[in-house]
């Protein structure tokens, strides 16, 4: 069953259930109300048999009062009267055919043993309402009225509930399905696009939100799922692109060294070992290539590395004394980065990369200068600086400014340094002070 179906039926059901408590309790107590009326009339009718024996003292029996004009007040001709005594006997008034239903109960009371009782009674498929009530002397009197004319009342007005009830529910049926389907339709075109994306791969597919509800909330999550898709797909197709282009000069390189030195026969021991050192170092600029390409292609939080606080000060410092080591070039840092949330691993590699890009720019006699302040870094060379038009360009896969392309790397340093620190909530900046000066900034612990 759709959604839309069962959201309707919710609806209707819920109405209707309120419809049905609402008017089963208007006729309740309109039926409540009616015959509570007729209750009073009744009791009024025997408290007043019992004021007439107890004044008159001449009651030895009430059925003569009964007779025709001698009752007077104590019965009216929309009622019926009966006295019962002791012996279980009966009278009525003279001209009453009908006779009232006489129970053990109600001899009891005509003895004095029961207090009077107020109930429903059927004669002949008449509905009655009746009350019993002591009158003295060993006698009761019995008042019953028909309950014709309130039971055609309610009948009516159960019709009339039911009716209007009726017409409610299919109303609500009606505005539940006309809502359903207005409320839905975001989340029919949110599946229609689903199937058409799964069908058709097309991830340009958007659906069009003009809400602000939870549903609207819901269709620009699945526009924004598709467009984070769409770049994803995107990136990997430039990055395999971007690869075969870049693989396809160092392999041809390497394979035309490797050939040549096949048919070189005789060539002299200094050519081979110079060729043979072409070979080493362009298969050791393959391997780092091929490197930093699987690393830039694997999500960086998707790795088993925690979310940890880290003193980034103390990780400055840890790959500058490594980097030191290595190279052998003087690098100076100043300032406290302070505490942030991060991943050491990849923060560590972040920072290789950045002092790594000063090496290659610096002059060999220049040091490598680092600045920190809070949840900033700043890596500073002693180079020509970065061009106007290759700033906006140097944390781009494979991009590689004019003067670099001379120079060993990938293109794909810096750009690994733009991932992670975005990985990390963070930011990546470049600009000319002397030299360039490269670095990220990454929001602090508070």
């Amino acid at each position: 069953m759709k959604l839309r179906a069962r959201l309707t039926m919710l609806v209707t059901g819920a109405v209707a259930l309120a419809v049905i408590l609402v008017s089963a309790s208007a006729f309740f107590l309109a039926r409540a109300q009616m015959r509570s009326v007729i209750d009073e009339s009744l009791l009024e009718r025997i408290a007043f048999a019992a004021r007439v024996e107890n004044a008159s003292g001449m009651m030895r029996r009430v059925g003569p009062l009964l007779l025709a004009g001698a009752a007077g007040d104590l019965f009216r001709l929309d009622q019926y009267v009966q006295v019962v005594f002791a012996d279980g006997s009966i009278e009525t008034p003279i001209g009453q055919e009908l006779i009232l239903p006489v129970t053990d109960h109600d001899v009891a009371i005509a003895a004095g043993a029961e207090h009077g009782i107020i109930r429903d009674v059927y004669v002949d498929d008449l509905h009655l309402r009746m009350v019993t009530g002591p009158a003295g002397r060993g006698q009761a009197v019995q008042y019953a009225r028909p309950l014709t004319e309130i039971d055609q009342t309610l009948a009516k007005l159960a019709l009339v509930l039911g009716l209007v009830g009726l017409g409610g529910v299919a109303i609500a049926a009606a505005l539940g399905m006309i809502v359903s389907r207005s409320s839905l339709a975001p989340v029919i075109a949110l599946t229609a696009t689903a199937e058409h994306v799964a069908e058709t791969q097309d991830l340009e597919a958007r659906i069009d939100v003009d809400r602000d509800d939870e549903i609207g909330r819901l269709a620009a999550s699945f526009n924004t799922m598709l467009e984070a898709l769409e770049a994803s797909r995107e990136q990997q197709r430039r990055l395999v692109a971007d690869a075969s282009h870049e693989l396809r000069t160092p392999l041809t390189s390497l394979r035309t060294n490797i050939e040549f030195l096949a048919r070189a026969k005789g060539m002299g021991d200094e050519d081979r070992l110079a060729l043979m050192d072409d070979v080493s170092f362009e298969m050791r600029e393959l391997s780092s290539l091929v490197g930093e390409m699987v690393e830039l292609a694997t999500d960086p939080k998707a790795g088993d590395e925690p979310l940890e606080g880290v003193d980034l000060t103390e990780t400055v410092h840890e790959v500058v004394g490594r980097a030191q080591r290595r190279t052998g070039r003087t690098i100076e840092v100043s300032g406290d980065a302070g505490q942030i949330e991060g991943r050491p691993n990849s923060l560590q590699r972040a920072m290789s990369n950045l002092i790594d890009n000063a090496h290659k720019w610096s002059p060999p006699e220049a040091p490598i200068t680092i600045t920190l302040s809070p949840g900033r870094v700043e890596v500073a060379d002693r180079g020509p600086g970065i061009p106007a038009e290759d700033l906006a360009h140097v944390f781009d896969r494979f991009y590689r400014a004019t003067e670099a392309r001379s120079l060993p790397g990938s293109g794909l340093g810096l750009s690994i340094v733009k991932e992670i620190v975005e990985n990390h909530g963070g930011s990546v900046f470049a600009f000319n002070r002397g030299g360039a000066v490269v670095g990220f900034e990454i929001p602090i612990l508070t």
